[in-house]
């Protein structure tokens, strides 16, 4: 997309260069909302205003922006013309209270730029819409619109679209792959293709080619000219024309290095370019007879008629080392550092240099200081400067350090130039980077060493013939003209007294090479298997894995083809292979998803998914130790300023895919759903591949899918908790059938600690979330790379202890660098999200730092886009994550760096599982719920309803189970001012009056359930709320149209509390039996009017107290599940964790609707060890005639064991063995039976009889007990 901008206020004439107008008519309603408040960086605090399409402009004090696009038939927007606007005035002091108040418009000045995607062409526009009236002094606001988008196609049309070839060279064939690290002419031997593994007494030389496209970094903007596959070059091979290889035969090849000198026009010189991903560059041989026909260096003339004459030409070299990212984000690295050592010599020769023309040097540096400092450059000759101001170095948001360059021209005195660097270290706080330094000076032409390159800047000009004269030329063999690589050209000359001449056109810059016989060799890579990439047609998802993860891409593909995908599975160096020559580039990558979005014909045939299989590095080229470059990753040009608006790493990059875009300096728009799974290892590729294919399947089919939490941290006067309060009351008010949990930290009790202050229960809620599975946590607020908030609400400890398997929830995070997957020396607190195998599912999740405004408009943005797109389709996280990404608003030039830190860690073409169907109340206590009724409390109440597609046609094949949950009014709470500042208020309706689970047949439902008494008798609507599945599908679903309180008027008398059966772990655990020290607390209860879970009342709570410790007692309401059709029986299952070893007491006290209470006590011993342990050996009936059971307790629940009983006699006679393997979930066994007879089936007599268990567990420790038994005859 390329960017074009304009301030209008009416139709702008057109300019003859278009034709073909056409118009398109844009008529929309601005919804606004109650304003916000906010604090800015400065401590101020005002409001923002708040509607649909806002994005904030931080440059002019958060003024609000709407923003949106239309699509449009034509490539370039010439104008749009304002047709109507509806206003509504706003008081002065209401304008006064927002942000931007000073920098209100006076009109509606509109900016506009066109964007193409996925072939599609749309106008992007955006306008203030508060606006100051000048005329009457009076403010007013945008409600409506109506504007006219004019569109044309240009007569020189934009860049075209390019067309790929049908099939690769390496289809076909027997190929090897050779490196260079420098530019030169290379020698191949007989001896070094046969070690090559080529066959070399086998091969015809008249049929050896060798392909290759240099290594150099390929052009970023799409539209430039890069070769498409692998290209020919001419070479030079010697005794081929016997048709055999024979020992003394060889080739000759002119070989690149990855790294390139560019000319600068302005400035006529020379600059270097260091290649950001590779430092060597690869050649492809084969002697196979197939494809094109092999080339040959052919010679050229020298021309007659010279006008002028070359005998000295250009020259250039640099020192540069890519030693240290001092940020680690970016692609500019810097070499020496300047702290301890402040001084450094550099030294360069230009053998037979021109003393009477210039040298001009350059020196590139950075540094970082409190105060401003200097680099000296000394040449020997004369000296420079570079002044480089200093930086705030206790602020980590600003610049690290500070670059700066400058340059000096000199006549040289020797052929020896000494460049000295000394930094000026102002105080020891301060240190000094060198980037790199370039020199450009002119040599006579004469030859030095085995190989001259030499081009001449002096003798360009339009029809120009230069002589060129070589002198000390009696050893060169060869002139080749290298100014096209792929078809080098060796230069007739002659020679007279030592000196070679000839002559060339130069109307351009010509290049060439002096040869004598001693050439290098190239680098030897092996074979290369055949493949054909350029043969692929059409691909849905894009896997690009590293060979590592290839067996996990297999499964994520078969997964996804089950879907209807047409899934293709590369890696990156089968991509580079034909579209970077062999060499890493990012952008051979986006090349090759390029071909197959060039080659569809229609919107269904374009690719929609990349996965990128492997973790990235700030470090592409493995400088760095334990370096996690798998797939790489784009870095922006910015490398000091941290901010993430300036330096940033981003996947976005592979999907910027029409021929105008690709530089990306303007917003572009994304063409392809991305995403990246950061996985070092096998087994972390196993935790999440594993939980992908368990996320949508009929084992993690519960009500959890219809959870949403949302955590606000409570900083900055409240604007974390405003912002995750404003979009969760948004999700509440337009999509009931979700459940809204809201974290908002100041609303808990902080406690201080030796390390801080902190929010335990915001620890434990945000856990429970986790474990019991929620669709989708949402942050916002203060984060990194360790955890959220200052008070560590998350942190990488309890990431790692989380042990969900199920119900994995999709990360959103609109914090600062949570997910920097980039640092190899660190594993951020987002990747172990993704890598724990109990973890999330998915994040869209932030790589740098990033700013709040823009944050909190994205990720309102991300729930628009999320239930737009579930109301007419299933959406994947990939296509809500790009929506996203191409919202109008993230595009504004204001807010498009924030945008690009967002990133998606997970796999996009993963549904979201958001339920399918429907489910509709039909009847509320045997009325029709046309109109609005009121339930009491202890009144029992009696729903029908049924399960619907998302028309409302009845599923009458549905048969499973539903699960209700029924939400008393929603609560008024009021945050406790921890850290001081305002109190604020929320809504939470979370107070759950009863949960259940009921059958669904042939799509009918119906349940009952006693209100409980302990409900606020006020009045106020309540909500049910439904998920129901039946193990293929899914539904969700919602009814609030009712009231709950008051007291019913005659209810059933009851005085006697709930029946309560408390066990460990299962129902086979008996009180004083042992566990581990994360034993589950089970208790079955019931009661003929049902279990109050609602916890309204004082001392009513479901509670379980430990050791008698009632200041530490558990709150158990929400663990509590009717059994299925019942609303008087249930159970409640609570995981301990961390207890300490040894025995323990626990009470469980539960109260029914009536507000009558029972208790129940168990006691069981928690046993530490990894290794098995038993206890309570014993075998049932003992004394017993015909058969007994031996039973045991063990530590190694939920896992095999394998259990063996030997029987003797009392002298030590081994009379039968019994083995058997057994599984249990908690810690007592299952029985092994014995019937009473020996090994030969005979029975023996009566008497006591010793025997011995033994078990072995998974981990191969061993436990043993020996006990008697008696035999009765």
């Amino acid at each position: 997309m390329h960017l074009l901008r304009f301030f209008i206020l009416s139709l702008i004439l057109l300019p003859t260069s278009f034709l073909l107008a056409s118009n398109v008519i844009v008529e929309h309603k601005i919804n606004w909302s109650t304003p916000i408040d906010f604090t800015n960086e400065q401590g101020v605090t005002k409001q923002l205003a708040v509607f649909n399409h806002i994005n904030y402009n931080e440059d002019e004090d958060f003024l609000p922006y709407y923003s949106n696009k239309v699509k449009t038939n034509q490539e370039i927007i010439s104008a749009i013309n304002i047709l109507d606007v509806e206003f509504m005035a706003i008081s002065e002091s209401e304008a006064q209270k927002l942000f931007g108040f000073n920098q209100f418009k006076n009109s509606v000045d509109l900016s506009f730029f066109n964007g193409i995607d996925k072939k599609i062409n749309y106008a992007y526009y955006s306008f203030s819409p508060i606006i100051y009236d000048k005329k009457n002094g009076s403010y007013k606001k945008v409600v409506s619109y109506k504007f006219e988008v004019i569109t044309q196609k240009p007569a020189s049309y934009l860049p075209k679209r390019k067309s790929f070839t049908a099939n690769s060279v390496l289809e076909t064939g027997e190929w090897y792959k050779i490196a260079v690290v420098n530019d030169g002419v290379f020698k191949i031997t007989h001896d070094f293709l046969k070690d090559l593994g080529m066959d070399v007494n086998n091969i015809n030389p008249l049929s050896i080619k060798i392909y290759g496209n240099s290594g150099k970094m390929l052009p970023r903007l799409n539209s430039d000219y890069r070769p498409d596959d692998l290209q020919q070059n001419a070479i030079y091979v010697e005794g081929e024309a016997d048709g055999i290889f024979n020992k003394n035969d060889f080739i000759l090849f002119y070989g690149q290095s990855p790294h390139s000198w560019e000319l600068n026009s302005s400035t006529n010189r020379f600059t270097h370019k260091i290649n950001e991903y590779s430092d060597t560059s690869y050649y492809f041989i084969t002697a196979s007879n197939t494809g094109q026909g092999s080339k040959r260096i052919t010679t050229q003339p020298s021309l007659p008629n010279p006008n002028i004459n070359v005998a000295a030409f250009s020259d250039y070299d640099f020192h540069e080392k890519d030693i240290v990212n001092l940020i680690k984000s970016g692609s500019d690295w810097y070499g020496e550092t300047f702290d301890v050592i402040t001084n450094y010599n550099f030294r360069f020769s230009f053998p037979n240099i021109v003393m009477s023309s210039p040298v001009f040097v350059e020196v590139l540096a950075a540094a970082r200081s409190n105060t401003s400092t200097i680099f000296t450059i000394s040449t020997g000759v004369n000296s420079f400067t570079i002044p480089i101001s200093g930086t705030d170095i206790n602020n980590h948001n600003a610049s690290f350090a500070i670059k700066n360059s400058n340059s000096i021209s000199f006549n040289p005195t020797n052929n020896i130039i000494d460049i000295n660097v000394n930094f000026n270290k102002p105080n020891s706080l301060s240190t000094g980077w060198l980037n790199k330094i370039e020199l450009n000076a002119r040599r006579n032409l004469i030859m030095n060493g085995n190989q001259l390159f030499f081009r001449d800047l002096n003798s360009v000009g339009v029809g120009n013939v230069a002589q060129f004269s070589i002198g000390n030329a009696t050893f060169v063999k060869k002139i080749w003209d290298i100014t096209d690589p792929f078809d080098v050209k060796e230069q007739n000359y002659t020679f007279s007294n030592g000196t070679i001449s000839f002559s060339a056109a130069t109307d351009s810059l010509k290049q060439f090479v002096a040869l004598t016989d001693n050439f290098e060799a190239p680098i030897p890579k092996g074979s290369v298997e055949n493949q054909n990439l350029h043969g692929i047609t059409q691909a849905d998802l894009i896997i690009v894995s590293h060979p590592m993860f290839l067996n996990h891409a297999d499964q994520l593909s078969s997964f996804h083809a089950d879907e209807g995908l047409n899934v293709i599975i590369v890696t990156p160096q089968q991509i580079y292979n034909e579209f970077s020559s062999g060499s890493t580039d990012i952008v051979a990558i986006r090349d090759f998803i390029r071909m197959l979005y060039e080659r569809a014909s229609n919107p269904t045939e374009l690719p929609r998914y990349l996965l990128l299989l492997g973790d990235g590095s700030y470090d592409n080229k493995s400088r760095t130790q334990n370096n996690t470059n798998f797939i790489p990753t784009f870095q922006s040009l910015e490398s000091l300023n941290p901010l993430g608006t300036q330096s940033y790493v981003s996947d976005d990059y592979y999907g910027l895919l029409d021929p105008s875009e690709g530089v990306w300096t303007n917003p572009d728009v994304i063409d392809i759903c991305i995403g990246r799974i950061p996985v070092k290892s096998s087994s972390e590729a196993n935790n999440v591949v594993n939980k992908i294919l368990n996320y949508n399947t009929s084992y993690s089919m519960q009500d959890w899918r219809n959870q949403i939490t949302f955590v606000g941290d409570d900083e900055d006067s409240n604007t974390h908790m405003l912002q995750a309060n404003e979009i969760a009351d948004t999700v509440i008010n337009r999509n009931r059938e979700f459940n809204v949990d809201k974290l908002l930290i100041d609303a808990f009790k902080q406690v201080a600690t030796p390390g801080g202050n902190r929010y335990p229960e915001v620890n434990e809620k945000l856990d429970k979330a986790v474990n019991d599975g929620t669709l989708i946590i949402n942050y916002t607020g203060h984060g990194g790379e360790v955890g959220w908030a200052t008070e560590r609400i998350l942190s990488v400890p309890m990431i790692n202890s989380w042990e969900n398997t199920k119900g994995f929830p999709l990360f959103v995070t609109a914090t600062c660098e949570f997910s920097r997957f980039d640092d190899p020396a660190r594993t951020s607190a987002g990747e172990l999200v993704l890598l724990n195998k109990h973890g999330g599912i998915a994040l869209f999740t932030t790589v740098r730092t990033v700013f709040s405004s823009p944050n909190f408009a994205l990720n309102k943005v991300l729930y628009d886009t999320i239930f737009e797109q579930f109301n007419s389709d299933d959406p994947t996280l990939g296509e809500v994550f790009r929506n996203v990404k191409n919202s109008p608003f993230n595009l504004q030039s204001s807010n498009n760096r924030n945008n690009r830190n967002f990133t998606l860690l997970g796999d996009p073409a993963l549904k979201l599982a958001i339920p399918k169907q429907d489910v509709v109340t039909t009847k509320l206590n045997g009325n029709s719920i046309s109109s609005t009724d009121t339930i009491k409390a202890l009144s029992k109440v009696n729903i029908e309803g049924i399960v619907t597609d998302r028309n409302g046609v009845k599923l009458t094949n549905f048969n499973g189970i539903i699960s209700p949950t029924v939400y008393d009014k929603a609560k008024q709470i009021t945050t406790l001012q921890n850290d001081g500042g305002a109190a604020m208020q929320f809504n939470l309706q979370t107070s759950k009056l009863f949960k259940g689970k009921v059958s669904v047949i042939n799509g009918d439902f119906s349940f009952s359930f006693v209100v409980p008494k302990d409900i606020s008798f006020s009045y106020g609507k309540g909500k049910l709320s439904y998920y129901a599945e039946n193990q293929s599908e899914d539904a969700n679903g919602f009814f609030d149209d009712f009231y709950i309180g008051g007291m019913a008027d005659s209810v059933p008398s009851d005085k006697e509390g709930p029946k309560i059966e408390l066990y460990m772990n299962d129902d086979s655990f008996i009180s004083g039996g042992m566990t581990d020290d994360k034993p589950i607390l089970l208790a079955y209860v019931e009661d003929e009017f049902g279990i109050n879970m609602v916890g309204n009342g004082i001392g009513h709570d479901i509670v379980a107290v430990l050791d008698d410790k009632t200041s530490e007692s558990f709150i158990l309401n929400d663990f509590y599940e009717a059994n299925l059709n019942s609303y008087q029986k249930g159970n409640i299952r609570f995981p301990f964790k961390d207890l300490t070893e040894g025995r323990h007491k626990l009470n469980l006290k539960v109260w029914d609707v009536y507000n009558n209470s029972s208790e129940a006590t168990i006691d069981f011993v928690v046993v530490k060890s990894n290794d098995l342990v038993l206890d309570k050996v014993y075998n049932y009936p003992n004394p017993f005639t015909t058969y007994t059971e031996f039973w045991f307790e063990h530590n190694q629940p939920g896992k095999q064991l394998f259990a063996q009983v030997q029987i003797f006699t009392i002298t030590g006679k081994l009379v039968q063995t019994l083995e058997q393997h057994i599984f249990n979930e908690g810690f007592r066994s299952s029985s092994i039976t014995w019937n009473g007879l020996d090994k030969y089936g005979d029975q023996i007599g009566r008497g006591v009889y010793i025997y011995k268990l033994r078990v072995r567990a998974e981990n191969l420790s061993v436990a043993e007990k020996i006990q008697k038994l008696v035999i009765l005859r």
